[in-house]
């Protein structure tokens, strides 16, 4: 599949976005031939005040309130709809090991903030007749899309496992493999015409992975994968307590005309660089649409701590990636609370009128036992007074909904390196500008304001578009329109924009 289909495909993420849509492009260095003396800003979620939105508490999730699901608001009733991943109460499964008896959970809501478990009856729970739960043991990494064009308007890809660790159950509707006694672990296809009724029609789907995979439709009908895969630790990067030491996760992307076959080899699109910390690694890559491309978040493994936060990270294409800092947009909380051990995002980012969300599973545990002297295995790891754990599972995932907040159109911005009166510059690249009039999405400080001065095709200043005969920006404005003395028309020969910040944070801009 090409590059064109490709974003033609992740443009259907977008829904109820009338305010998204007349947003301006974002920034990103492609955008520019010079800087100097500019940094990137990252802004960062505002949490929920009502977090955690949905915490533990019935006997088949008072283990967790997990993600490795999909959050949205469902086009043909306006409801807020979440099919996750609940736990019960975990239970050692070996030394060092723990058994993680997932199952897929529904929930609805009116206002995204209030959610309710449903009490339905496709599968009852040690004397409870009605439940939440959809399918039993086990689940996960459920990916939903909707089309109220269709039939069955519902469907969802989801990773089964029939047989963890001691069941022998088979999937109904789907025949078994010649011999077996049950299903083989794998992604399977599933329809509905409610969201909760659902009805398998293929599986095991050969996708060439097991683990860490979400699946977004197209418009065309066609697909593409987003999904973690490993190859040989980089040097330096050899974590020996970490569950896959030895091991480098990254994010890799396929392609399906049907959904049923998969494009092979992985194409990978999210690595660690030069510029990352030994230990980075990468889960998952969760993207939407917005306007001038995507942003998506990204699931970043510390496993020197066993911490998962959130990043970043922006493409014009949906295949080549860039993260605008290193730094997270969605931290750790303080270990113990939710969000303190790993935060696990949801299938995307909901966009809700000028507001993002994104939903996440809040872990109060860390993904591995790295202080464990008892079971640590055939390696006691020394660190300056500590002994760390040769463990081999991660750690049950006590979690509960959780979610945090942005301006749709303010994930990042170009910001001045030194701040005060200093003026930080950006120079685009050349542009077809002739006749056109410019807006800019920006904030500034007290004392602080945005110049722009336009250049020819040889970095001349052109006169009467001079900084100095620019109108200066300050205050917050989402879209404002740029004004010379000259007027706000761009003449025939300006070919590049020079951006001048003194407290100020550039999010976006566009020449119409």
């Amino acid at each position: 599949m090409n590059r064109l289909l490709i974003s033609i495909a992740l443009s259907s993420l977008l829904l109820n976005n009338a305010s998204a849509e007349d947003s301006l492009p974002f920034v990103m260095p492609s955008d520019f031939q010079d800087l100097e003396l500019v940094g990137w800003r990252i802004e960062q979620g505002r949490q929920d005040p009502n977090n955690p939105l949905l915490e533990p508490e019935m006997p088949w999730d008072e283990g967790g309130v997990f993600s490795h699901g999909t959050v949205l608001r469902d086009p043909i009733d306006g409801l807020w709809k979440a099919w996750q991943i609940s736990t019960p109460l975990s239970k050692p499964h070996g030394p060092g090991t723990w058994r993680h008896d997932r199952r897929l959970t529904y929930l609805e809501s009116k206002d995204g903030v209030k959610w309710q478990r449903p009490k339905l009856s496709f599968v009852s729970w040690e004397g409870h007749e009605q439940t939440n739960i959809l399918m039993g043991i086990w689940c996960s990494y459920a990916s939903v899309n909707i089309d109220p064009q269709r039939e069955w308007p519902y469907e969802m890809f989801v990773f089964r496992f029939p047989g963890y660790p001691d069941e022998r159950t088979s999937i109904e509707g789907l025949p078994l493999p010649q011999g077996e006694k049950s299903h083989p672990y794998g992604l399977y296809r599933f329809r509905s015409k409610d969201g909760k009724d659902w009805k398998a029609v293929e599986g095991p789907i050969t996708l060439n992975t097991s683990d860490s995979c979400f699946i977004y439709r197209l418009p065309d009908g066609s697909y593409v994968a987003n999904h973690k895969t490993q190859l040989p630790a980089f040097p330096g990067g050899v974590t020996p307590f970490d569950i896959a030491d030895g091991e480098v996760r990254l994010i890799g992307q396929r392609t399906s005309r049907d959904g049923s076959t998969w494009s092979d080899p992985t194409r990978l699109i999210m690595t660690p660089d030069w510029r990352d910390p030994a230990d980075t690694q990468f889960m998952e890559l969760c993207p939407i649409a917005v306007p001038g491309g995507y942003v998506a978040t990204v699931t970043m493994y510390h496993n020197h701590t066993q911490q998962i936060d959130l990043q970043w990270a922006a493409s014009r294409d949906g295949v080549h990636w860039w993260r605008p800092d290193r730094r997270p947009a969605l931290p750790n909380s303080p270990l113990g609370d939710y969000g303190g051990g790993m935060i696990w995002p949801m299938h995307s980012p909901v966009i809700d009128g000028n507001r993002l969300h994104v939903y996440y599973a809040g872990n109060e545990s860390l993904h591995g036992d790295l202080f464990n002297t008892k079971q640590s295995g055939p390696r006691r790891l020394q660190a300056r007074g500590e002994v760390l754990s040769r463990h081999s599972s991660s750690l049950p995932n006590y979690s509960a909904l959780c979610r945090a907040t942005w301006t749709t159109d303010r994930l990042w911005a170009l910001a001045p390196a030194i701040g005060g009166p200093y003026v930080g510059t950006a120079t685009t690249k050349r542009r077809e500008l002739s006749g056109k009039r410019l807006k800019v999405n920006v904030i500034t400080k007290p004392r602080g304001e945005l110049r722009l001065e336009l250049l020819d095709a040889a970095g001349n200043v052109l006169a009467g578009f001079s900084k100095d005969d620019c109108q200066p920006l300050s205050g917050d404005h989402h879209a404002m329109l740029v004004e010379w003395t000259s007027g706000s028309k761009m003449p025939k020969n300006a070919s590049r924009i020079r951006f001048l910040l003194k407290r100020a944070f550039l999010y976006g801009f566009s020449s119409q």
